[in-house]
């Protein structure tokens, strides 16, 4: 007992000593006790404009009570009721008798529409499959509904115009398009426009077919079928909603799997010491149906030269292949998931200096392109200190590095006037189409080397300057057409693009083609205005 009046006695001296100090104001302050205390709570799951917050108090005592709600307003019941009008964090305090006051933030969201949608098929088709879209909306104060959609070109459906454009609720649509559909929606509620909802809807072509892949500079990895039987404009690319990475140098296809090899931000030279904490290379590969996306390798935070620069699948043995910057090739299983890169767990397949080229083709700076293996033989291409297409069997490398009197490989080496960055091969009609850094040329020639002929000597948009262009990184055959990625010029300042471009209709960036086995073959374009890296054609189509 006594040891509690000296407290109550003390904390008397101390309220009157505030009182006096302060010329009888009263400042109440944040009082962390669990005796004065509140909560909200609202009928949906999360708090929306308009719609009615309860607020309660918790306090174990009080008489008074002054909340603020943040937003400029006030109230002085016990357990008031609060409609915010506007989206945002505010800050809301309770201060009871005056003193005590309790203060904690309440974020209110904007009233966003949910887009859900059934369809008549498991798989979505083009002119067949019947698509019903529903609305999901909190509208807490009941105000009138507008709707606003949009659909892509070629979509049907009962009110919707010619433009794509319906003001149904829950319209019923079929899409004349194949690929990624945007559908977009707009709602007014109560005369205010929310922001619109973009919906993508994966439509299929009705019969199966090959599809092209390619990573988009700065932006996601992208399909599209190939078709040459439909109008372009319904021949729409799919939207994998996966990141292409830094610089995808090199995609293919395998299994059902498409493999993406990014070389990181870092694909040229980066001076000491920083280039050893510089890398952020991957393998990671993604389903045929884009439903999953799994990492093989990474190397973030290691040696930027070793990061992941090209790449190759070796269906026969299910091996993965990549090449680092300029030193040699790695190898692991395609089961390989989820791994740090390091020397010590993967080690080199080949190195420069274990060749009988080496000295005499390769030197020990080579940058590396792409690279494959064709009739049970190695094709390797380099483009600065050294370049060409180094041809090697398994039984060539030496394990070591290359001492005198060690042979040539007997495949020889081809084109070791060209800056090779990538190339595919034409078995078919035994051509080799490659892209040079060089001279910026696409150009064809027998498998010898012989029989050159310039494909596409269009100028490219310079990335890497003069010492480690990237030109062209992505080339693939389907068997009717050679295709490659082309990453064009700006026009120059003050020049209008469209002038521009129609007076040089190759200069714009897009996946570009021509037939194979023509002897002075026509380039035109598959697809327009896209700057991409690596491509890769599923040939079994799906």
């Amino acid at each position: 007992m006594k040891r509690f009046k000296i407290f109550v006695l003390f904390s008397v001296i101390i309220a009157s000593f505030a009182f006096w100090a302060c010329e009888n104001e009263i400042v109440p302050e944040l009082f962390p006790s669990s005796e004065f205390d509140f909560t909200y709570s609202s009928t949906s799951l999360h708090y929306v404009v308009g719609e009615e917050i309860h607020f309660l108090d918790l306090s174990v005592s009080g008489s008074s009570w002054e909340w603020n709600f943040g937003d400029g307003t006030t109230s002085s019941e016990q357990s008031p009721v609060h409609k915010y009008e506007e989206p945002g964090t505010y800050n809301v305090t309770l201060t009871v008798d005056g003193t005590h006051k309790v203060e904690k933030k309440l974020m209110i969201s904007d009233i966003v529409p949910v887009v859900n949608y059934t369809a008549s098929d498991e798989i979505i088709v083009y002119n067949q499959t019947q698509i019903s879209f529903e609305v999901l909306l909190e509208n807490p104060e009941n105000k009138p509904v507008e709707y606003s959609w949009n659909f892509p070109v070629g979509t049907i459906g009962e009110g919707v115009d010619a433009e794509g454009n319906s003001s149904s609720e829950s319209p019923s649509v079929v899409f004349g398009s194949i690929g990624s559909q945007i559908v977009s929606l707009t709602v007014t509620i109560g005369g205010k426009q929310l922001t619109p909802v973009n919906v993508n809807v994966r439509v299929n072509y009705n019969q199966p077919a090959k599809t092209l892949y390619y990573a988009v500079k700065e932006g996601n990895i992208m399909s599209k079928k190939i078709i040459d039987e439909i109008d372009p404009e319904l021949n729409n690319p799919f939207n994998s909603g996966y990141r292409s990475g830094k610089h995808p140098l090199t995609l293919q296809y395998s299994g059902d799997w498409l493999y993406v090899f990014d070389a990181g931000t870092h694909f040229g030279y980066v001076n000491a010491p920083d280039y050893l904490t510089a890398g952020d290379g991957e393998i990671f590969v993604i389903s045929h149906d884009g439903q999953r996306k799994e990492t093989i390798l990474e190397n973030f935070g290691g040696d930027t030269f070793l990061d992941f620069y090209y790449g190759y699948i070796d269906e026969n043995t299910q091996m993965i292949y990549w090449a680092d910057r300029r030193e040699g090739l790695f190898r692991t299983s395609t089961s390989t998931r989820n791994k740090k890169f390091s020397l010590s767990e993967f080690d080199y397949f080949v190195r420069n200096n274990w060749l009988g080229y080496y000295g005499q083709g390769i030197s020990w700076g080579n940058v590396n392109g792409s690279f494959t293996k064709y009739n049970g033989q190695w094709w390797w291409a380099k483009n600065t200190t050294g370049s060409g297409i180094f041809r090697f069997t398994d039984g060539d490398i030496l394990g070591r590095p290359k001492e005198d009197g060690d042979p040539v490989p007997a495949g020889g080496a081809i084109h070791q006037s060209f800056g090779i960055r990538s190339f595919v091969i034409d078995d078919a009609n035994q051509r080799l189409y490659f892209a040079d850094s060089r001279y910026k040329m696409v150009i064809s020639s027998n498998l010898d080397g012989s029989g050159i002929k310039v494909v596409d000597n269009s100028p490219f948009d310079g990335e890497g300057g003069t010492s480690e262009p990237l030109f062209i990184t992505g080339m693939a055959i389907d068997g009717e057409y050679v295709y490659w990625a082309y990453r064009g010029p700006q026009p120059p300042e003050g020049t209008d693009p469209e002038e521009y471009y129609q007076a040089n209709p190759l200069h714009r960036s897009g996946i570009k083609r021509a037939k194979l086995g023509e002897d002075t073959p026509v380039v035109e374009y598959f697809i327009e205005g896209v700057e991409a890296y690596g491509i890769a054609i599923d040939k079994m189509a799906k």
